[in-house]
């Protein structure tokens, strides 16, 4: 015979194991009724619209009117404007000109040729 704790343990992991299951399918099956609902709801209000939305009689024909936008117009700058932005483009092309560092030439001495065998240093 079997001991009764190890008997207990495996009841209460299988009984775990199967409220786990039971929930699974649970959550699932709201989920499920959820969309349905959803799904119902969005029909009978399309019917409702198409059944009740109208008036009785003979469709009433809708005119829609062009909607008259006015053109767009570019952004015009002030000439004063320009001017002062083209001051700050100089002013900051100086800057950028006098925090450049200076060019450096640098003067390779001429090598030897491949042929021309080199002179050794003493």
């Amino acid at each position: 015979m079997e001991d009764p704790t190890t008997t207990a343990m495996n009841l209460t992991y299988a009984g775990t194991l199967v409220i786990g299951v039971v929930m699974f399918f649970g959550v699932a099956a709201a989920f499920v009724i959820t969309l349905l609902l959803a799904g119902l709801g969005r029909l009978v209000a399309t019917l409702g619209m198409a059944l009740f939305g109208r008036r009785t009689g003979a469709p009433v024909a809708t005119k829609r009117r062009p909607t008259l936008k006015p053109a767009r117009k570019e952004p015009q700058i002030s000439p004063e404007w320009a001017a002062a932005v083209e001051r700050a483009d100089a002013r900051a092309r100086a800057r950028a000109e006098a925090a450049a560092a200076p060019d450096v030439t640098v003067s390779v001495r001429e090598l030897p040729s491949a042929g021309r065998p080199e002179r050794k240093a003493s």
